[in-house]
């Protein structure tokens, strides 16, 4: 006897739907008809109006179909929904569901295991559709976490799987706005992690005072091996008006900024001849 076949009996003992309901369910299921011995034991309870023989009211706080209506029954038997999803879902203590969402949850495949790990992890308000999103997605809801433990709330589920696909660790995000660097968009966050451009990195040009550089220059300067402490001798040596593309040239050339203001400082002059 198939699982399915034993929930329905179990159901019809318990009271909860009649034989009729049972032999249409069982129909549904593509199942033979209650036979006369499965029918006797119930037809015979029923008559003589006496508590079921076997713990039927411990059956229905157990895993199984038993909580749900006989209408629930034949819809989750349409959708395919197998008995032994919903056993794992009522193990792992997953009993607030909706018929609807385990229907969807069980279409999607996602894993009770993978609600519960949600749940342990505190993410309790994230709608059934950013669940299906996440798990189709293979994020794993410790991924989420260490975002909120960096302070981290205003990213869509949408861009949380984006990081994830592009495999940036949240503590990359989370150095951005420690070093204070807001004004860099999600997109441009992602060309520099792309790059291996470090946010120290666009913090120490920014203090050599190369504020305005777009994203394109910083990595630009990042794989030309850069250095932001040469381009602040650079400045200090009064090379303030250098271009983009000086600046890369000089340091590729290893041209010390020393030697350039000792070229820029006025000669001494000589003595006047007699």
């Amino acid at each position: 006897m198939n699982e399915e076949r034993t929930m329905v009996l179990e159901m019809l003992a318990a009271g909860k739907i009649t034989i009729e309901q049972a032999n249409q369910l069982i129909d549904v299921l593509g199942e033979k008809p209650l036979s006369t011995e499965e029918e006797w034991p119930i037809k015979r309870q029923r008559s003589e109006s006496r508590e079921p023989v076997q713990p039927y009211r411990e059956q229905q706080q157990a895993p199984g179909l038993t909580q749900f209506t006989f209408d629930q029954i034949i819809e989750l038997s349409e959708h395919e929904v197998d008995p032994a999803y919903l056993k794992g879902l009522r193990e792992a203590g997953l009993t607030d569901l909706s018929v609807e969402q385990i229907i969807e949850l069980s279409e999607h495949e996602i894993e009770p295991s993978y609600l519960i790990k949600l749940r342990q992890a505190g993410l309790t308000e994230l709608s059934l559709d950013q669940i299906i999103e996440l798990s189709e997605h293979e994020v794993d809801p410790a991924y989420l976490v260490k975002f909120r433990e960096g302070g981290i709330f205003d990213l869509s589920i949408d861009q949380i799987i984006e990081l994830s696909e592009h495999d940036i660790k949240p503590a990359y995000v989370i150095k951005f706005r420690q070093a204070g660097l807001f004004d860099l968009t999600f997109d441009e966050i992602l060309e520099l992690s792309e790059h291996d451009v470090k946010p120290s990195y666009i913090t120490r040009l920014r203090e050599a005072g190369l504020s305005d550089l777009s994203v394109d220059q910083v990595i630009e300067l990042s794989e030309h091996d850069i250095k932001p402490a040469y381009i602040k001798a650079l400045r200090e040596a009064g090379l303030t008006n250098l271009t983009f593309e000086e600046v890369i040239e000089l340091s590729e050339r290893e041209v010390d900024p020393s030697y350039l203001k000792a070229l820029r400082e006025p000669r001494t002059r000589l003595p006047a001849q007699n």
